[in-house]
């Protein structure tokens, strides 16, 4: 399955990252706190379940030539 964007960021020193795939699926990677049980969590959405905030940061992760399946995607106009 092809990946389309990649979104990597850090939330206090705990990762948040997110992947659109040309599905529509996004797989969100993340840690919810320090203790044990608390790292490397997954759960995949689609695209249409994620904020705008988030799939704000999937479109400006895209590269160049994925900014329009991007947009497609995730169902998004950045004008609104």
């Amino acid at each position: 399955m092809e990946i389309i964007a990649r979104s990597f960021k850090m939330k206090d020193g705990l990762d948040d990252d997110y992947t659109l795939f040309e599905n529509g699926d996004i797989l969100h990677e993340y840690d919810l706190h320090r203790y044990p049980g608390g790292y490397n969590l997954k759960e995949t959405f689609q695209a249409s379940q994620a904020s705008r905030e988030i799939k704000l940061r999937l479109l400006e992760a895209a590269s160049p030539e994925n900014k329009e399946n991007a947009k497609t995607l995730l169902q998004i106009d950045i004008e609104e």
